[in-house]
């Protein structure tokens, strides 16, 4: 039977109306009084057939519409860097509404090969747990093993499941199986179905679904691809954090005098650079960079950077060269590029008297500013075999005099301002 929407059935209608108001306007011409009864007659029905047409035409669009929205967010999410699950989600529920289901359920394929359900929803974008989405794994099957879409009007009477118990058990009457398919592998199946009406899914469906499921796998495809290179560039990070921390306890053993200062100097910049409201992702380079700050050290020979005795001017020249050291051993690392600030320029001077670069005031990069202060302030405050060191109320006034020449006034007076330092030494000492 021929649907209201066919395009058929609309240009039949049309042309209904077209001899219908024909009629009308040769009985114009002929009106008498018998004849006008008719004629009105005639338009009444002329007017109910057109509106007909119209309330079947405005279905057609909006059905046609409500298609193309949901091949549009497909395409959309295909184009976007949405997660695995979100896109799996945006998936289920397009095509829920698109075919007017019940329920429905994603399986993919995992790396052993089985199927596992990784989403199942209802209408409204309802989850639905394991004992609401019992289906009939004899469909599934099908569609596993020949790789085509299975739809059925009446599963109840459809002879290619009436030996199946579940089809009749779970009362399933429209059901809808597509597989996902990439590059003729099938990565996993879509299962939508309705019980409680019949020819709620059409054979007429069939490109329209099947276009859906290519942009459906192609979505999922990249989501994976997407949540791969993320889970690579989580473990490539702590990887490379390791090897940072690595590299500073290799330092901390070297150079016992300094033992720990690194930790408190990166625990005290990050609270620093919190202060002046930097934001997460800057702080994490500013971490990176405080941690290597004196990885530069590891090119200067043992008897000078571990000499008790007051250094030479040529001895001196050396030692202010670990910052160039640091900058040429960490810039061929890519990842590290965005921290490269500290162990570079932390010993700029506001006033351009510092080394190596003889930067001045904002020339010198604001990571290595706020870190100029904290490294100055453990060093003072911090014990040493040749001194004790100093009160930290005694470094707080060394710390504000040497603001506008040393540091940045700006950094002085949000770091003089941070709560108790001295209680904040304390901590950091006994971490």
């Amino acid at each position: 039977m021929k649907q209201p929407s066919d395009p058929n059935i609309i240009q039949e209608q049309l042309w209904e109306v077209s001899n219908l108001l024909s009629n009308a306007m040769m009985g114009i011409a002929k009106t008498s009084e018998g004849q006008g009864s008719q004629f009105l007659r005639d338009l009444t029905q002329a007017v109910s057939t057109l509106n007909k047409v119209k309330s079947n035409v405005s279905k057609q669009i909006q059905t046609h519409e409500t298609q193309f929205d949901a091949l549009v967010r497909i395409g959309s999410a295909i184009n976007s860097s949405l997660g695995l699950k979100r896109v799996l989600a945006e998936v289920m529920d397009r095509l829920v509404s698109l075919m007017r289901a019940e329920r429905g359920f994603l399986m993919l394929r995992e790396s052993d090969g089985n199927l596992k359900v990784h989403v199942a929803r209802g209408i409204d974008n309802v989850d639905l747990n394991e004992d609401e989405f019992a289906v009939s794994k004899t469909v599934i099957n099908r569609v596993v093993e020949t790789g085509k879409l299975v739809l059925t009007t009446n599963a109840q009477e459809d002879p290619r499941f009436e030996a199946q118990f579940s089809v009749a058990a779970y009362h399933l009457l429209s059901i809808l199986c597509v597989p996902l398919n990439i590059k003729d592998k099938l990565i996993g199946v879509i299962y939508v179905d309705n019980r409680a009406h019949t020819g709620v899914f059409q054979q007429e469906n069939f490109d329209l679904i099947s276009a859906f499921a290519n942009q459906a796998a192609i979505a999922i495809h990249n989501a994976r691809l997407f949540d791969d290179l993320q889970a690579s560039n989580e473990e490539l990070e702590i990887a490379y954090q390791a090897t940072l921390e690595g590299w500073v306890r290799a330092l901390d053993l070297r150079d016992k005098e300094t033992e720990g200062h690194t930790k408190r100097v990166t625990s005290l910049t990050q609270t620093l650079a919190r202060g002046m409201g930097l934001k997460e992702d800057e702080i994490i380079h500013i971490t990176r960079g405080a941690l290597l700050h004196d990885i530069g050290k590891m090119a200067i020979p043992d008897g000078i950077l571990l000499k008790p005795d007051k250094l030479s001017e040529d001895e001196r020249a050396l030692i202010e060269k670990h910052p160039r050291y640091a900058y040429e051993m960490l810039n061929p690392i890519k990842f590290l590029h965005p921290a490269l600030d500290i162990p570079y320029c932390h010993h700029e001077k506001w006033d351009g008297s510092g080394y190596p670069r003889k930067l001045k005031g904002e020339d010198i990069p604001f990571a290595a500013r706020i870190f100029a202060v904290v490294d100055v302030w453990d060093a003072l405050v911090s014990d040493r075999p040749y001194r004790k060191g100093i009160q930290p109320s005694e470094v707080k006034k060394s710390i504000r005099e040497l603001s506008g020449s040393h540091f940045d006034p700006r950094v002085v007076d949000a770091f003089l301002s941070l709560d108790d330092l001295a209680t904040m030494l304390r901590k950091l000492k006994t971490d």
